[in-house]
């Protein structure tokens, strides 16, 4: 994993496919995408093998390295 996975849109993508990609993760819809140079979203649903569901949305600021707004559900 990088050392700061909201350097950049690459690293966030990379740091999101490692985490979905574990045995618990049954399936998953995330994305991560670019909205501008210094921004993205990331949005999406993961099932779990234990029948959970999480709805997630979330807005990313890359210059700044954080995740201004969020949204989960399960």
């Amino acid at each position: 994993m990088t050392a700061h996975p909201l350097q950049s849109l690459a690293a966030y993508s990379q740091c999101v496919a490692e985490v979905l990609d574990r045995p618990p993760v049954r399936r998953s819809t995330v994305a991560v995408w670019s909205v501008s140079p210094y921004t993205g979203i990331a949005e999406g649903e993961v099932w779990f093998s234990s029948g959970f569901r999480l709805r997630l949305r979330e807005e990313l600021d890359f210059e700044a390295r954080l995740i201004t707004s969020y949204g989960y559900e399960v």
